[in-house]
């Protein structure tokens, strides 16, 4: 009887996809993930396949010889991202501030440049901004009373802030995609629906200007609001009480 309930509820799951799926075959305005690619390319230039993969190459080169300390071939790789004109991202700019800390014949207060830099292009998160100017600010601080973290630690932090660009760049990119995407749709309905040209024009002209509108990251008010939940994941969980390690024991639970 177990088993029968079992399969049971395995082939209603498996009947929910598929009304799912049909569900979404349906909708004849949405965008396949090859078209939000290409729209995403054309206007978003920076994600085209060719850039990426230049950018990407160049934060390899950069973080080797961050780790090697060959400042002189570091600086040659800053300058030939610069000259290929290839666009900063979140990684890029992390990159560049610490090895600017780290470099021992530059100055530390070029990283506040790239900061603002940084903060002018008004694409980036204002958490990953705050975190960033936050901790060179720190920084100065503590090379006031000749605290400073050794290179070595300044490096570590770097490394973790990578991660976090990561994950930044990764939910900008897909918000614009999402929105991209919407006003695509948005217009393959207005056309489906015998629109005059001048009107397709309009509505074509306020989707383009909402788009851009949204692009940037700055708003009036605070990006989280206030009290902020804890992960679902963490409710109910306290120091010592060995929740969050029953990952690495999932068999027995």
């Amino acid at each position: 009887q177990q088993y029968l309930k079992t399969m049971k509820a395995r082939d209603d799951a498996l009947d929910l996809r598929g009304q799912d799926k049909l569900a979404k075959t349906k909708q004849p305005y949405l965008l396949t993930s090859e078209e939000k690619t290409a729209l995403l390319a054309r206007y978003l230039p920076e994600q085209s396949e060719e850039t990426q993969r230049l950018r990407k190459l160049g934060h390899k080169w950069m973080w080797r010889w961050i780790d090697r300390r060959d400042w002189k071939r570091w600086d040659a790789c800053l300058e030939r991202m610069k000259t290929r004109n290839i666009p900063f991202d979140e990684v890029t700019y992390n990159l560049t501030i610490f090895g600017m800390l780290l470099h021992p014949r530059r100055e530390d207060e070029e990283a506040q440049i790239y900061i603002a830099e940084m903060a002018s292009a008004r694409k980036f998160h204002p958490a990953l901004l705050r975190l960033q100017r936050g901790f060179v600010d720190s920084y100065f601080e503590l090379k006031e009373v000749d605290a400073t973290p050794s290179r070595d630690n300044l490096q570590r932090v770097a490394k973790t802030f990578w991660k976090i660009s990561v994950l930044f760049k990764k939910r900008r990119v897909k918000e614009l995609r999402r929105r991209l995407a919407e006003a695509a749709s948005e217009q393959r309905r207005l056309t489906e629906a015998g629109y005059s040209d001048q009107r397709q024009i309009e509505e074509q002209q306020e989707l383009e200007d909402e788009l851009l509108a949204t692009m940037s990251d700055e708003e009036d008010g605070p990006r989280v609001k206030f009290p902020t939940r804890r992960p679902r994941q963490l409710q109910g969980v306290h120091k010592g009480s060995g929740v969050p390690k029953r990952r690495n024991h999932r068999w027995k639970h």
